[in-house]
């Protein structure tokens, strides 16, 4: 999945990554990737959901040893705000199909509960630590990004706002967009949009590809 998006770059805009965060990383197999394809490249995965980070844990644990030690998970959700906050994991038990990856910060639209994925899926509540990307970059002394990639499900837009210092330094943004919300607060497109161009990103057109019709999107952004 990640090459496949990558061919949307040109070679000068991939070259020397050192640093990539996979925000919502659900099972890691993006950051894996990620390892596979830039050498040199550390990757940092935020994963909130307990079940969903021990998945990535396991995965990682099935890597080899090169790999392994550029890869760091965190059991942490980002966010525009710092604290314990209430997140809605999809109950696995409960719903047609074990669909964890639709976990969010939000509950779904009453009517909306994964029927645009020809499912039925019903969330339950937990409480995860959230950060800023902000202060998690200044904790860890972080000061520059080459890739975030980012499967948020409807809080893109609170990421970016916690990370209103890094957008300074950050390089490319490949991330999903809300065209329509199924979330209650699901943020989208329009308002991505208006943050990342007031930082001087710019949206690579090519690059934008509807990933459920009608509701979301996958595109990339690239400081100009």
């Amino acid at each position: 999945m990640v090459a496949g998006r990558l061919k949307f770059l040109q070679e000068a805009a991939i070259e020397n990554v050192k640093q990539i965060l996979d925000i919502g990383s659900w099972h890691l197999k993006q950051s894996i990737e990620f390892a596979s394809i830039f050498d040199n490249a550390k990757i940092n995965a935020f994963e909130p959901v307990p079940e969903s980070f021990d998945l990535c844990i396991a995965n990682l644990n099935a890597v080899d040893d090169k790999k392994k030690k550029r890869i760091k998970v965190h059991n942490i959700a980002l966010s525009n705000e710092v604290g314990e906050i209430p997140f809605f994991p999809v109950d696995a038990n409960q719903s047609s199909v074990p669909n964890i990856g639709a976990s969010s910060m939000f509950r779904f639209v009453e009517g909306k509960n994964g029927t645009m994925f020809g499912q039925n899926l019903n969330q339950k509540e937990i409480k995860v630590r959230a950060t800023t990307l902000d202060k998690w970059c200044e904790e860890n002394k972080i000061k520059h990004i080459d890739i975030i990639w980012m499967d948020a499900q409807g809080s893109e837009l609170l990421v970016l706002q916690g990370a209103k210092k890094m957008l300074n330094n950050t390089r490319i943004i490949m991330t999903e967009v809300g065209l329509q919300p199924y979330y209650q607060g699901h943020t989208l497109k329009a308002d991505i949009d208006k943050l990342l161009f007031s930082y001087g990103f710019k949206e690579l057109h090519s690059s934008f590809e509807i990933n459920v019709p009608d509701y979301e999107a996958n595109t990339i952004y690239v400081k100009r």
